[in-house]
């Protein structure tokens, strides 16, 4: 091995234990910060499809008659890129079902809402935690593009 080639091997040092740390966590926190987008999409997903259901149902119920609630009209489910026969009982009922499983997974969505949030916070603190008063690794991570700025987060 040649002395240039020695001393361009000594210059490249292997992370540190904190660095590796401090990428765990980071990943960690982009993983979470993820699943939180992906949650509040669904929640959103959930919340147009109640009111649609709502909607919908308001519909039904302004279209039929106080006088003839036993009203014959066909009505089309759609299915697809087709349309099913169903009784008026048969779709108000499928309304409410699905205002129903739309309100239980906005619920579990809010749950998990606040238990991303929470994680978010911890691994916050626990980034904070690993570069305050660690010149260090601070400076390791600012010379690697990792570190913003040339102080602490």
């Amino acid at each position: 091995m040649s002395a240039a080639a020695a001393s361009a091997s000594s210059s490249v040092k292997p992370p540190s234990a904190e660095r590796k740390q401090f990428t765990e966590l980071q990943q960690k926190y982009i993983d979470t910060t993820q699943k939180l987008k992906q949650l509040h999409s669904q929640f959103q997903q959930k919340s147009v499809e109640k009111q649609r259901a709502l909607l919908t149902a308001k519909e039904l119920s302004v279209s039929t008659n106080e006088d003839d609630k036993t009203e014959t009209t066909n009505l089309y489910k759609p299915i697809g890129r087709g349309f099913v026969l169903r009784s008026r009982e048969q779709i108000e009922r499928e309304l409410a079902q699905t205002v129903k499983k739309a309100e239980k997974m906005m619920d579990d969505c809010q749950n998990q809402r606040t238990f991303l949030e929470g994680k978010i916070e911890e691994l916050e603190r626990n980034l904070r935690e690993l570069l305050h008063g660690n010149e260090g690794l601070q400076r390791e991570l600012h010379e690697a593009g990792l570190l913003g700025g040339g102080g602490m987060m």
